[in-house]
């Protein structure tokens, strides 16, 4: 790996632009990837930045557009980089000339294609053994997703990197969440969904948990998302007392920033390893994050100040292992 130095290493092109590119791309990964557009911002601020997702869709599209609007200048996705080979090349070569590309995926026989036929100045890849980029780092691959793009950035710039920084939001989302939330008590929120059924602690064990948190005389949030509908009237039934901000009396309607001006009114928060759990650690709220089967090593959220409850350490993958003494005492460790 070359040496550091406190300025990055300028591209060899200026103004040609960067590209950072991925396979699949979930509301979770668009949180914890703010880290690396930061970053990049701070090194390479007059380069326009090209978002890229080959297969599917990017929340830097649709919901989380306006928090990155000062972040990135262009999106593309789904970009199809990958499938039939006549398609994934000309699409491959239909992309600009970029100075720099970041290439978060790790598959070695799509990156050599993606290696041979995307025209770089400067290629970096999260390949295991970084195979295919023009500054190699040293050391292992990190495991965490997020500390592989990170690495791969420190190694091009050929100096330490800083993706630190908070969630620009509007003014009136802010406001919004004031008035949902207003001042006096101390909310605990709780994100109870995820996009698939292994990844989530029993609903009732929430209910049960809502519960206990009434009972130590704080306000008991359930911050809900259009995948957690069913879960609503459930929930109102059985926790009248708890708060439902942004959700009508039948379905959860808050947008993504509102979400995230809600969570930093929480005093601490329970999620998982989903997007809501990203959501939460990004916006600065101190975080108990559950895991099941899901690897903490590689997908962990990062709040500032958190723990990690894990099934395994109950005797099994699965996250209804997770008892509930272990969750509130967890809470009670963040709160003291």
């Amino acid at each position: 790996m070359a040496e550091t130095s406190p300025t990055p290493r300028p591209l060899p092109y200026p103004g040609r632009g960067i590209a950072v590119i991925a396979e699949r791309e979930s509301l979770g990964d668009g949180f914890y990837k703010l880290h690396l557009l930061r970053a990049l911002r701070r090194l390479y601020p007059d380069e326009k930045i090209t978002w890229i997702v080959s297969e599917s869709d990017s929340p830097y599209r649709t919901v989380m557009a306006g928090i990155v609007a000062t972040l990135v200048d262009k999106v593309i996705a789904p970009a199809h980089l990958r499938g039939p080979l006549l398609v994934s090349a000309k699409n491959l070569r239909a992309l600009p000339r970029f100075g720099l590309v970041i290439d978060h995926r790790s598959h070695s026989g799509v990156i050599a294609a993606t290696r041979l036929l995307l025209r770089a100045d400067v290629y970096q890849a999260a390949t295991p053994g970084f195979l295919f980029c023009t500054y190699r780092p040293g050391g292992p691959r990190p495991p965490h997703k997020l500390d592989r793009l990170m690495t791969l950035l420190a190694a091009a710039a050929g100096c330490a990197v800083d993706g630190s920084g908070e969630i620009a939001l509007p003014p009136a989302v802010t406001e919004e969440a004031r008035r949902l939330l207003p001042e006096g008590p101390r909310y605990i929120g709780m994100a109870p969904g995820a996009t698939v059924a292994w990844r989530c602690w029993p609903l009732e064990n929430y209910i049960g948990l809502s519960r206990w948190i009434s009972a130590q005389g704080w306000q008991p949030v359930f911050l809900l998302g259009p995948i957690e509908r069913q879960a609503l009237p459930i929930l109102r039934q059985a926790v009248p007392e708890a708060l439902f901000p942004g959700c009508s009396e039948g379905e959860p309607k808050a947008s993504v920033e509102l979400s995230v001006a809600l969570a930093r009114r929480f005093s601490a928060a329970v999620g998982h390893d989903t997007g809501s759990g990203h959501l939460l650690a990004e916006a600065g709220t101190p975080l108990v994050t559950l895991f099941g089967r899901s690897n903490s090593d590689v997908w962990a959220p990062r709040p500032r100040r958190g723990i990690l409850v894990q099934a395994r350490d109950y005797g099994g993958p699965d996250i209804e292992r997770i008892p509930q003494q272990a969750v509130t005492d967890a809470l009670l460790k963040l709160l003291a």
